[in-house]
């Protein structure tokens, strides 16, 4: 059976999400992986993850365009710590990848959607970088809105728990800052989450799934 998978924010933790990828048997000529972006900066390793990205994406998971990512397309080499010709090469890899993508009932984005807005008029900053006007809004598309850039610790949860909003499923558990890095699985309801600091304990719960909520049953 296939499985529908999201990720976002993983922040140099490429080894965490190879770990969790092969922790639920992730199978890429049957399954969907979605990466929703911010794949750099904060964590050990950003060059490596865009590294592990880019094999994901050429074995067929969809890898969107996150903030920090943008802020790679204007980084200097020595800004970036790489060389010359190594960044380049990742600018040239993150000018390929969507800013959003839809699946069945999802839709894919890094940091949300202006409401009212047709999706091909929004600008790339708001769909990296939007807040409040996306997090605050009813829900006014007939998909459900999967994102991440606002780690779910900023929307009064706790760090290792998902955010359900309206028509909206925030699933940033904070890699960045120092919490935990999620994988998602759409299908079947559940969230495996992992640890940056203790890479050993990966922790599994069941998601809240609601008809009304627009998640599947």
């Amino acid at each position: 059976m296939s499985e529908v998978y999201a990720v976002s924010d993983v922040h140099g933790y490429g080894y965490l999400l190879e770990t969790l990828l092969r922790h639920v048997h992730y199978d890429p000529e049957v399954d969907r992986l979605f990466l929703l972006g911010d794949y750099v900066n904060k964590g050990p390793d950003s060059a490596g993850t865009l590294d592990y990205v880019e094999e994901l994406r050429d074995s067929g998971a969809i890898a969107l365009q996150g903030n920090n990512e943008r802020k790679w397309l204007h980084h200097r080499p020595e800004q970036a710590g790489l060389a010359a010709p190594r960044l380049m090469k990742y600018q040239q890899f993150i000018t390929t990848m969507p800013l959003w993508t839809e699946y069945n009932q999802y839709l894919f984005v890094h940091a949300g959607v202006r409401p009212g807005i047709p999706l091909h008029a929004q600008s790339p900053e708001e769909l990296t970088e939007i807040r409040e006007p996306f997090l605050l809004s009813p829900r006014w598309l007939d998909k459900m809105i999967v994102f991440g850039h606002t780690s779910t610790f900023r929307l009064g949860v706790p760090p290792e728990e998902l955010w359900y909003g309206d028509g909206k499923l925030g699933i940033d558990t904070g890699a960045g800052h120092g919490y935990y890095l999620s994988l998602i699985n759409l299908t079947s309801g559940i969230q495996w989450s992992i640890s940056v600091t203790r890479p050993e304990n990966i922790t599994c719960r069941k998601m809240k799934i609601t008809g009304a909520s627009g998640l599947p049953k």
